[in-house]
């Protein structure tokens, strides 16, 4: 019996009074007290108040039971088995029986591990800031999200649809998880490619053999591609493949430039160090790749505003969104592995036109003063002003160079200015920005962490013809014309992106073709070790405290 009820009546001539006692069902009982105590075993969600969620998906049931309804529980057998292609693992939001457990508490556990699933696959698993921090600006407000208890309520009626709205909507997550679906979740081992001196064009090298038999386990080169004797396979499953190329001929050098290509690396073709050390990432090291990254794109999208340029530091690209479609993208330079790309949540509020650069301390101090020394006619061959702290204009040979105080280096607008026309800035701790560039050329490397921080962007004008299309006609022409004239100017951008300076080293586009770039900063493999962890908690035996 869920609801036991006494009525209780008084008549008298003049009215009738009655009182009704109703007792609370063993559900809301536990709820409205503590459920941790009486259900030991109840999962920590921190992220959200285990209470508060569990009250208010049982409120919206009338405080019965959720999992009685046997229709219900295969429905939501079925979508945390889904989760395995998301890179979850489907175990440790299912309620295993325990003798010491009883039924009421298994049935809150479970609702418990249910919410639990939908936090983790709309916030992700781990808790961003204890592992990738992000700063974030106070200006912006939480991005608009069903809570993860309301996502529960709808999975009351349609489980299914609960957690298609959990999952990101962001296109790079679902084509990334679409690739991980396909690929291979038992992969062999992989003997190491062994290292040596670049193989070019035309070489010969002992290693060709293994080189051209990975490129075939892969997909980049077709079996027998390369003429040459025939020799047994050296993975189970692999094609057999030539004992020894003659050379390193057109059909194995293309193989390896679209393996360059997929892998961020420039496709020239030459086997060296960097392209090693690709080849030696094996199989198993992908598919956990492709985890942590699924993982990193479910906090981006935590995060993301309607309107939001990302900006990716590791492959060095940027995309702006509307929605879940894309209105602008670019190539990107970002930063150096010692001069890192912070990790931010900001918005875009203003473009300087025809900006100066004051050059940062840092730059200064280990880049300019440097040259400076070692060149007596520095500033005669550049553009650039001493200014003291009050902005006057000081004469560089009156500045004891070996130990400068007081002065800081400027260069004035112009075609050599290192942020070209224009910047984009938004508010953030770090100084950093977006900028056009006159380093056009080295957009054309596949790998471009080649700046102090700030972001270089390539189609900057396209970005700011974005920016301002809100402007009516007279205002676009007096930028224009200010642009033109070489003067410095501030724009304010009403209502800018969203900017998300942010990292992701794995991605797919819409065929499932997966891409891979360097890890720049060296932040896959502490992830990796963090979310391969969590992941196999439930494995390992015995429940373990969550990580949210």
């Amino acid at each position: 019996m869920l609801f036991v009820s006494c009525l209780a009546w008084a008549v008298t001539p003049a009215k009738a009074e009655f009182t009704v006692n109703v007792a609370l069902t063993p559900i809301q009982e536990v709820l409205a007290d503590d459920p941790a105590a009486r259900c030991p075993s109840l999962p920590e969600l921190r992220s959200m108040p285990v209470q508060e969620a569990l009250q208010q998906l049982y409120e919206a049931n009338g405080y019965t039971p959720l999992w009685k309804d046997s229709k219900r529980t295969r429905d939501l057998h079925e979508q945390l088995l889904d989760l395995a292609h998301d890179g979850l693992n489907p175990r440790q939001y299912v309620a295993e029986r325990d003798s010491a457990e009883d039924a009421l508490c298994r049935e809150l556990r479970q609702s418990a591990l249910y919410l639990q699933a939908l936090e983790h696959l709309s916030r992700g698993r781990l808790d961003q800031q204890r592992h990738e921090p992000v700063w974030t600006s106070t200006s912006l407000l939480p991005p608009v999200r069903v809570s993860v208890a309301g996502l529960g309520v709808i999975g009351l009626q349609d489980m299914q649809e609960a957690f298609d709205s959990a999952r990101p909507g962001l296109p790079l997550y679902r084509q990334l998880r679409q690739a991980y679906q396909a690929m291979d979740h038992d992969p062999p081992a992989v003997p190491a490619f062994a290292d040596g001196p670049t193989i070019k064009p035309g070489s010969n090298d002992p290693r060709l053999a293994q080189l051209a038999q990975r490129l075939m386990v892969s997909g980049y080169l077709k079996p027998l591609a390369s003429a040459g004797p025939l020799t047994e396979p050296l993975l189970p499953s692999a094609e057999p493949v030539l004992a020894q190329p003659l050379s390193y001929d057109l059909p194995l050098q293309q193989a390896v430039r679209a393996f360059q290509t997929d892998h961020g690396l420039q496709p020239d073709g030459l086997v060296g160090r960097q392209t090693v050390a690709a080849l030696n990432i094996s199989p198993a090291d992908r598919l956990l790749q492709v985890r942590i990254n699924l993982e990193r794109l479910r906090w981006l999208d935590a995060r993301r505003h309607h309107h939001a340029l990302l900006v990716n530091s590791a492959g060095s690209n940027a995309v702006l969104y509307e929605g879940n479609d894309i209105r602008w993208q670019s190539r990107v330079q970002s930063g150096s592995p010692n001069r890192a790309t912070p990790l931010l949540d900001s918005r875009i509020n203003r473009v300087t036109l025809n900006p100066s650069w004051t050059i940062p301390p840092t730059i200064m101090r280990e880049d300019k003063l440097p040259q400076i020394r070692s060149n007596p006619a520095y500033f005669a061959e550049r553009d650039l002003q001493v200014l003291d702290p009050q902005g006057n204009r000081l004469d560089p040979a009156d500045i004891d160079w070996s130990n400068p105080r007081g002065v800081m280096l400027r260069q004035p607008p112009g075609p050599d200015n290192p942020l070209g026309q224009m910047v984009f800035r938004f508010d953030n701790p770090f100084s950093v920005f977006l900028h056009d560039t006159p380093s056009q050329s080295l957009f054309a490397r596949a790998v471009r962490n080649v700046s102090s921080g700030c972001v270089r962007v390539e189609q900057a004008t396209d970005l700011a013809d974005h920016l301002f299309h809100s402007l009516d006609a007279r205002q676009r022409e007096q930028i224009e014309q200010q642009l033109a004239s070489g003067r410095t100017r501030e724009v304010r951008v009403a209502n800018g992106p969203q900017v998300l300076l942010t990292y992701w080293t794995a991605q797919a586009d819409t065929d499932g073709q997966l891409y891979f770039t360097p890890d720049p900063y060296g932040l896959d493999r502490k992830l990796a070790e963090a979310l391969d962890g969590v992941l196999r908690s439930s494995d390992a035996g015995g429940r373990r405290a969550a990580d949210r």
